[in-house]
């Protein structure tokens, strides 16, 4: 087959030909994303000669049995023992993520990553950048990758990636459905997509459709689909009512990316979130006593006492008024601590795991404007599990350098719904009751509206 002798869809055009520095290419099934990869090659290869770039992929296996055949039969040229081709004098290596350093010292006129969506973070597409000083070069990168939910490619669609001096956005992202490429394509493989649309239907959402809104989760511990759930749902609540704030407080300084986080919880339902840059702990204090009275006068709190969180938890701990009812009850949350339950590595495990099993069974409420909690909670995965058979959590610094900001919002949720159940009741009698059991600040709470 000659590469250059064929009709391109407009995606692909646009993903090879187009002006802009930076190009993602994300689409479904059969759509020719690699073709047109190795058509960009080609082109950056033919169009200045001595050029010299590389076709990057996460993993070596990968690189051989895939990336490197399919260009060898595209094309109908031989990658060496080197896992290099020379054309017009122009060098296009092949490499895989161990390599990385290698490439440290050399100068690039252009680059091309595979299966973007199997790399964690866009740390290596930067480092490529800062490869891209070849004079007489287009000086491009092209990415190529599946749909994975709000990954680091679905960010930089988001948020862009801008020339610091002028800044203007450098990045262009195309996208396509295997249904756009149908022409191309046999019939008996579209008929046998409908058989997936049916029995895997979130596979064909991601495949098929190439929406951003499922994603790769074997690993992941609250899955999407329960998430996206929990934001439609809408929970009634029934007594016994119990309330709690929780708090996670930011453990370094502001623009490290960690927030002071507040959220209140009513019966597993999100009533309300406050954030903050603070990790003064009398400013934290001062702001969650605020923040509880105004979320209905709430006494309980859950607070990760971790670090900062400490003072924070001591201090409340103290305040409240005389009588036993209207001392703030304080929940301390170390999650390095040995859990109470068997079978986890430390509370953190304990946690996740309970949240994990509310949000399955359909017991959690969360607010369907809350992108940050929605995004955050499914980001922790499960860690190897040790021989004793424990189950652990990933720290939270890989989740902070895979999505380069701390989980703080899912941290306090996940903490206020572990929590929760140890909060004292503040409702009592029957929700349709038309008296109230208890008053805070002369306003009932016996009767919910």
């Amino acid at each position: 087959m000659d590469p250059l002798n064929v009709t391109l869809k407009q995606y692909q055009d646009d993903f090879i030909f187009g002006p802009a520095k930076y190009k993602f290419l994300k689409a479904g099934w059969g759509t020719g994303k690699t073709l047109a990869l190795i058509l960009a090659a080609l082109n950056e290869s033919e169009a200045y000669p001595n050029n010299r770039g590389v076709i990057f992929r996460k993993e070596f296996e990968d690189l051989r049995d895939s990336t490197i055949k399919d260009f060898e039969q595209y094309t109908g040229l031989k990658v060496n023992s080197a896992r290099e081709c020379v054309i017009n004098g122009s060098t296009i290596m092949f490499r895989h993520l161990e390599e990385m350093n290698n490439l440290q010292n050399m100068n690039l006129g252009w680059y091309g990553i595979e299966q973007g969506e199997e790399l964690d973070t866009d740390e290596y597409l930067f480092k490529l950048n800062g490869r891209l000083r070849k004079d007489n070069s287009g000086r491009k990168g092209y990415v190529i990758a599946n749909a994975n939910g709000h990954n680091w490619i679905y960010k930089l669609k988001q948020n862009g990636i801008h020339d610091p001096e002028t800044k203007q956005r450098l990045d262009a992202h195309y996208a396509a459905t295997t249904f756009d490429n149908a022409s191309n394509l046999p019939k008996d493989f579209l008929t046998s997509l409908e058989a997936i649309k049916t029995s895997k239907p979130n596979i064909y959402k991601r495949f098929v459709e190439n929406s951003d809104d499922e994603a790769d989760s074997k690993d992941v511990i609250i899955q999407p689909a329960w998430i996206q759930e929990a934001a439609k749902r809408e929970i009634i609540p029934r007594v016994p009512i119990r309330r709690i704030v929780s708090i996670d407080v930011a453990r370094s300084n502001p623009g490290e990316g960690d927030k002071t986080v507040f959220y209140a919880i009513e019966n597993f339902r999100q009533i309300g979130r406050e954030v903050h840059e603070t990790r003064n702990t009398m400013e934290v204090v001062g702001r969650a006593m605020i923040f509880a009275k105004k979320m209905g006068n709430i006494k309980a709190f859950a607070v990760d006492e971790i670090g900062v969180g400490g003072g924070v938890a001591d201090r409340l701990a103290e305040l409240g008024g005389e009588d036993a009812y209207d001392k703030n009850q304080v929940i301390f949350v170390n999650s390095s601590e040995r859990a109470a339950g068997s079978g986890y590595y430390n509370r953190r495990a304990e946690v996740y795991d309970n949240g994990a099993h509310l949000f399955e069974d359909g017991m959690v409420q969360i607010d369907p404007t809350d992108e940050d909690l929605k995004e955050q909670l499914s980001w922790a995965k499960y860690k190897t599990v040790k021989s004793n058979g424990v189950y652990l959590v990933e720290p939270k610094e890989d989740i902070k350098k895979r999505y380069g900001r701390s989980p703080d919002n899912a941290d306090a949720f996940l903490n206020g719904l572990w929590a929760l159940p140890q909060a004292r009741q503040v409702v009592v009698a029957d929700r349709y009751a038309r008296h109230s059991v208890r008053r805070h600040s002369g306003s009932p709470v016996g009767v919910l509206g």
